[in-house]
């Protein structure tokens, strides 16, 4: 079967001789220039023209989702923690069991029906996904695994370890993000109060470059707005930095966000969505200010938006993942 003939609608290209592909277009997207990258239309259909702010209203979002008891979904998960959906559409996250094998769980995001739960024979500590790809944190060994999923067994595949080689070791890695298309992989070490910065060399095999020495403990939660631009959630202290890259002194700036978060997201509307372990979530616009807080008690962990503002949240103390479904849609504003 030809591409042409295909569901896919689009491909994205990289250098690398990597793809990305397009099956349908995301409500909101922006279309950047780059030197390293081709972008084919395969059907010759073109995506719509991005929305900008699907429910701006971010007073009734609210009201919506904390009247949700019809339409919430809770299941039981074993100490579930990174949240996030991967190319088969389907809802991811690592239970961090208090001994090996962990294991990574895979869901239907619509009922939370476990489709898949496979066994890592190892303490995990954090999960990525990039270009299908799972990056998983080792907590034995100090180093990230990288497995690709094999749909035929329905088992992960171990492609290879990433480690720093060097005297300076990763302590309790936490998230990874990803920047200049896996170019460059940034690493949250949590027990040493590093950010490791690698370059890629080939397939998923990583060179660690250099280090970024921080100010303040425990950097746990990353998010990456664009690829001169991220924060880092600091889990013990509840505060949250961004990283702005300086192209006079090749050098990362930073500079405090807000004194509140485990993790961070930003939704179609440019609001930080902060997960808070002890309290819930908690929203700000881009310049810091407040713009909405929900108390939901302790133990939440990590925190994922799908389409029509539907929140999934995964809960440690609780062992529990959670869907509230706020039934509303952008004309609803």
């Amino acid at each position: 079967m030809t591409l042409q003939n295909s569901s896919i609608l689009a491909l994205n290209c990289y250098a690398n001789l990597t793809c990305q592909y397009f099956v349908d277009y995301p409500r909101m997207y922006k279309i950047e220039s780059s030197t390293n990258s081709r972008l084919y239309f395969l059907q010759n259909k073109m995506p719509p023209p991005s929305q900008t702010c699907c429910i701006s209203n971010t007073t009734r979002l609210f009201e919506r989702l904390r009247n949700t008891t019809n339409s919430m979904i809770t299941i039981s998960v074993t100490k579930p923690r990174c949240l996030l959906m991967d190319n088969d559409n389907l809802l991811v996250t690592i239970e961090q069991t208090s001994s090996a094998p962990s294991y990574l769980d895979r869901f239907n995001p619509t009922k939370l029906i476990r489709q898949e739960h496979i066994s890592i024979d190892s303490k995990v500590t954090n999960l990525a996904y990039f270009n299908s790809r799972y990056y998983i944190g080792i907590d034995t060994n100090q180093t990230i695994s990288v497995f690709t999923h094999d749909n035929t067994s329905n088992t992960l595949k171990f492609i290879n370890n990433i480690n720093t080689n060097s005297a300076l070791a990763m302590a309790d890695v936490r998230d990874m993000i990803f920047l200049d298309n896996g170019q460059t992989m940034i690493v949250a070490s949590s027990a040493n109060k590093l950010l490791f910065f690698f370059s890629l060399i080939n397939n998923t095999n990583y060179m660690m470059q250099y280090t970024i020495q921080l100010n303040y403990t425990t950097p746990h939660g990353l998010y990456r707005v664009n690829d001169s631009f991220f924060y880092v959630v600091s889990w013990n202290s509840n505060s949250v930095y961004e990283y702005h890259y300086n192209q006079t002194t090749s050098n990362w700036t930073e500079k405090l966000f807000v004194n509140a978060g485990s993790h961070i997201m930003i939704d179609d509307c440019n609001r930080r969505w902060l997960t808070v372990f002890g309290y819930g979530i908690r929203v700000y616009d881009e310049y810091g200010n407040n713009l909405e807080n929900w108390n939901l008690g302790s133990g939440y962990f990590d925190s994922l938006l799908l389409e029509n503002d539907v929140v999934i949240l995964s809960n440690q103390a609780q062992s529990t993942i959670t869907r509230l479904d706020p039934q509303i849609t952008c004309d609803d504003n």
